[in-house]
C-alpha cells in the first residue's frame, strides 16, 4: 500500500509539472518602460520575445523584428532582425515627452506631456519569411545553378558576336524612331522598373501580433537598476502576450470576432432634393479589413493571395460589382472608400449587397473564405445596418461585419 501511494504521488507530480510547462506557450514580447520626468522622456527597452513560430505554412521564418510606437504620436523605432525563435534584443528607444506650441508673436513654447491612461506603448512583432519554401532543397537548386552556369559558358563564345550586332541594330532603330516620331521603341516601353530592396523586404513581412501597454501612473512600480536621474521610475521587466492588432476606430467594441475575418463597411442612402427625402441610391463602401491569425496562417500555407468582392444583386442578377486588388495574407488592410464602393439604384426593390472574401492560389484556384449579405431580409447586424441606412438618409452607418 505504501509503495502504491508513493507511485501515485510521483505520477500526479509529473503530470502537474508537465502541465505547468505547457500552460503558457503563446507568443510573448518582453518590454521595460522607464519614465524620466527630469529628462522629459520615455525610455522603452525591448527585452526579447519567446514562443515565436518558426514556420508560416510551407515557408521558414528568416528573422524577427519588433516595431515600437508611442500613441498618440508619429515616432516609431525598430529593433535589429534576429534569427531565433526566442530572440533577445535589449535595445532601448527614447520617446521625448515634449510638445511645441506657437504663440501669437511667433515664439515657440515647449511643454511636457503628462503620462496618463490616454497614452499607449505598442510593440508589434513581425516575422520576416525566407525566399525558399520548405519543400525546395538547396541541393537541387545548387545543381540547377551549376548546370545553367556551364551551359551559359558554352554559349557565350558563339553568341557574343550575334548579341553585339543585335544590340547595335536595336539601338539604331530606337534612335530613328525617336528622331522622326518622337517616341520610344516597344522594348523600351515595356521595361519594368526594379522594385527597391526595402519594398521586397516588406513583402516578406508577416504580422505575428502586438502588445499594448497602457501608461497609467500605477504601472511604474519600481526604480531602474541604473537610473539616469533620481526621479526615474520603471515598470520593470514585463512580458505581454501578442494579440491581433486592434483598429481603434469608433464602433470597434461592437465588432463580433470571426476566424474568417471582418470588414468595416459604411452604408448610406443619398438625400433627395428636399430635406430628409431619400434620393433612391444606396451606397456601400469598404474601408478596412481585419484578417485573423487563423486565416492568415491557413492561406500562407496555400501560397494564396486574397481579395474582396462586393456585388449588387437585383432580382437574383448581379448588376454591378467591385473587386479589390489581390494582397498577401495580413492582419489589417485599408481601402479607399471613394474607390471601394458599389451603388444600388433601387433599394426599395428586391436588392441586396453580397460581400465575399476570396483566396486565389498560384494555380488560379479560387477558395471562398467567407461572405455575408446585407439586405432587407438579412438577419442580425446585417439587417440592422440596412434598416438604419434607409431610416436616416444622408448619414453614414458604419459597422464592423464578420464573414460567415
Amino acid at each position: 500500500m505504501a509503495i502504491a501511494r508513493i507511485k501515485s504521488f510521483i505520477d500526479s507530480g509529473l503530470k502537474s509539472s508537465s502541465l505547468n510547462r505547457t500552460t503558457n506557450l503563446e507568443p510573448e514580447v518582453g518590454i521595460k518602460i522607464v519614465h524620466s520626468p527630469a529628462a522629459k522622456a520615455l525610455y522603452v527597452t525591448v527585452i526579447g520575445a519567446r514562443h515565436l513560430p518558426q514556420n508560416f505554412g510551407f515557408t521558414r521564418v528568416n528573422s524577427y523584428v519588433v516595431k515600437v510606437k508611442l500613441l498618440p504620436g508619429k515616432e516609431k523605432f525598430e529593433t535589429t532582425p534576429k534569427n531565433e525563435s526566442w530572440p533577445s534584443w535589449n535595445e532601448e528607444f527614447t520617446f521625448p515627452l515634449t510638445k511645441e506650441t506657437k504663440s501669437k508673436f511667433g515664439k515657440t513654447k515647449v511643454t511636457e506631456e503628462e503620462i496618463s491612461g490616454s497614452k499607449f506603448v505598442v510593440a508589434t512583432v513581425y516575422a520576416v519569411l525566407e525566399d525558399k519554401p520548405l519543400i525546395a532543397t538547396e541541393k537541387k537548386e545548387s545543381e540547377n545553378d551549376k548546370a545553367k552556369g556551364e551551359s551559359s559558358k558554352k554559349g557565350k563564345k558563339d553568341t557574343s558576336a550575334f548579341k553585339s550586332m543585335a544590340s547595335t541594330s536595336d539601338s539604331s532603330k530606337a534612335n530613328v524612331l525617336t528622331q522622326f516620331f518622337g517616341k520610344q521603341s516597344d522594348k523600351e516601353k515595356t521595361s519594368v522598373p526594379q522594385r527597391s530592396a526595402r519594398d521586397r523586404i516588406f513583402d516578406k513581412r508577416r504580422t505575428l501580433g502586438a502588445a499594448t501597454v497602457k501608461l497609467d501612473p500605477g504601472v511604474f512600480v519600481t526604480k531602474p537598476a541604473k537610473p539616469k536621474h533620481a526621479s526615474d521610475v520603471s515598470t520593470g521587466e514585463t512580458w505581454w502576450p501578442l494579440k491581433p492588432i486592434s483598429s481603434g476606430i469608433s464602433g470597434a467594441d461592437e465588432r463580433r470576432e470571426s476566424k474568417k475575418g471582418q470588414v468595416e463597411i459604411s452604408l448610406c442612402q443619398e438625400k433627395g432634393d428636399k430635406d430628409g427625402e431619400s434620393g433612391g441610391n444606396l451606397v456601400l463602401s469598404l474601408s478596412k479589413l481585419r484578417c485573423s491569425l487563423h486565416t492568415m496562417h491557413e492561406h500562407e500555407a496555400l501560397k494564396g493571395q486574397l481579395y474582396i468582392k462586393m456585388s449588387v444583386v437585383d432580382n437574383g442578377i448581379v448588376t454591378h460589382f467591385w473587386k479589390s486588388d489581390r494582397f498577401t495574407p495580413t492582419i489589417s488592410t485599408s481601402f479607399s472608400p471613394d474607390n471601394a464602393r458599389v451603388i444600388a439604384k433601387n433599394p426599395q426593390g428586391d436588392v441586396s449587397f453580397v460581400v465575399k472574401f476570396v483566396s486565389k492560389n498560384k494555380m488560379g484556384k479560387k477558395t471562398a473564405i467567407g461572405h455575408f449579405v446585407i439586405g432587407p431580409d438579412g438577419g442580425g447586424t446585417y439587417g440592422e445596418q440596412w434598416k438604419q441606412a434607409l431610416a436616416k438618409p444622408g448619414q453614414q452607418i458604419t459597422k464592423w461585419q464578420p464573414f460567415e
